[in-house]
């Protein structure tokens, strides 16, 4: 009955009467959640048979949530409806395909969530595993179609700077987004807007300029001296910080790990594989390169594996960086043995360290080190290129200096 409608609906239905200039034949309900236009003078769906008779009522759903908070961007799509469909230009929408470029519903939370489907078929599993796409994708997403439900949008640049600017210019997490929607976009061929390139940031704020700190030998053996002195942590995390050292590994290959010894000298068996955008890496077998005054056991480091293995939190952690960073942040509080760890020091650059030591103290061709890393030759040149080439950069420099100057 009308008197059992809320107020909000009245003032919508009110409104887009005003706008049909009394034009009778349309109204806006609420069926299952959800608010619908029902009117005989919409086409017949592309999928209904041919009918006898008089015109037929029909009803569309519409994008905006039914409630008071909705009501204005309801009006307006639901006036945008009528405008389209008394042009002759309105059609039903594909429901299991994404609006073209021109179509003004195309922002709506639903044609949008139709369109992350879409992009999420595209990636899993072959470019990105399951647990990626939920920690590096979906809160992205999340965040677009909540933005979406606000109003109804009709411009890509306005929708897409409101989304972005909720994390911080120039942040890691911006830039991620940026990139995350430019996919997204990319996987609808829609124009991606030349307003929002900028706000992508330059990444000053993003990551120290000069790229993860390597963990210097002096460090090292202060992380350990702490580790060992900790009366929170156990041998077993001495064990996995150890594998961290001495392979190079990522901290979630500590996961499904394998040690051995092969004539003396340790060896790890990585089992698990990282898919990414750069590409993927499968399992390989990484020799010990422990740092220089290290025994050729690496403290014993297998016979350590065998008795404590790994922490059993750590080896079920949805990420064991997270883990490890932790305890490196409490490791950094303490008081220090001998030298004070720097606050940028973080769980991969003792990868960082270790990729120089196969360069600096072994002389491993950039091949060879990034087939022991797990990654391409390119993805090791430009993450390790730099600083691998800066030292003897300078010493070349200094020696045609040296020599000009005599």
């Amino acid at each position: 009955m009308a008197k059992d409608r809320p107020r909000w609906l009245a003032e919508l239905s009110t409104g887009f009467k005003r706008h049909r200039q009394g034009r009778t034949g349309w109204t806006v309900e609420v069926m299952r959640d959800r608010l619908r236009v029902v009117s005989s003078e919409l086409p017949p769906r592309p999928d209904e048979p041919p009918g006898q008779g008089g015109p037929k009522r029909r009803a569309v759903t519409l994008a905006t949530p039914p409630g008071p908070a909705t009501a204005a961007a309801a009006l307006q799509e639901c006036c945008s409806l009528f405008d389209l469909v008394m042009a002759g230009t309105w059609s039903w929408p594909d429901p299991d395909g994404v609006p073209a470029a021109g179509d003004p519903l195309r922002l709506s939370p639903l044609a949008l969530k139709r369109l992350v489907d879409r992009l999420q078929n595209a990636v899993l599993p072959e470019k990105v595993s399951e647990s990626t796409w939920r920690r590096m994708y979906l809160p992205f997403m999340a965040r677009l179609l909540s933005v979406a439900e606000e109003r109804q949008w009709r411009d890509d640049s306005e929708l897409l700077s409101k989304v972005l600017r909720h994390w911080d210019p120039n942040s890691r997490a911006r830039q991620m987004a940026h990139d995350r929607f430019r996919q997204l976009w990319h996987q609808a061929n829609w124009e991606w807007p030349a307003a929002v390139k900028g706000m992508r940031g330059n990444g000053k704020a993003a990551a120290s300029p000069g790229g993860v700190r390597p963990f210097t030998d002096r460090e090292i053996e202060e992380l350990r001296a702490r580790l060992r002195r900790s009366t929170r942590l156990t041998p077993a995390d001495l064990t996995a910080w150890d594998c961290l050292i001495v392979f190079g590994l990522r901290p979630a290959e500590l996961q499904g790990l394998e040690l051995l010894m092969d004539d003396g000298l340790p060896v790890a068996k990585v089992q698990r594989v990282k898919r990414s955008s750069k590409g993927s890496s499968g399992a390989r077998t990484v020799p010990a390169v422990p740092p220089p005054g290290w025994s050729a056991d690496c403290h014993g480091l297998v016979e350590r594996w065998k008795i404590h293995g790994i922490p059993g939190g750590m080896a079920t952690a949805r990420s064991p960086g997270e883990v490890l960073a932790q305890q490196l942040n409490r490791l950094e509080a303490q008081q220090a043995v001998a030298i004070e760890l720097p606050k940028e020091l973080t769980p991969y650059g003792l990868r960082h360290a270790f990729a120089l030591r196969l360069a600096q103290h072994l002389g491993l061709h950039v091949r060879e080190s990034a087939e022991l890393m797990g990654h391409s030759p390119q993805v090791h040149l430009s993450t390790y290129g730099r600083r691998l080439d800066q030292p003897k950069l300078m010493a070349r420099v200094r020696e045609r200096v040296l020599q000009s100057s005599s």
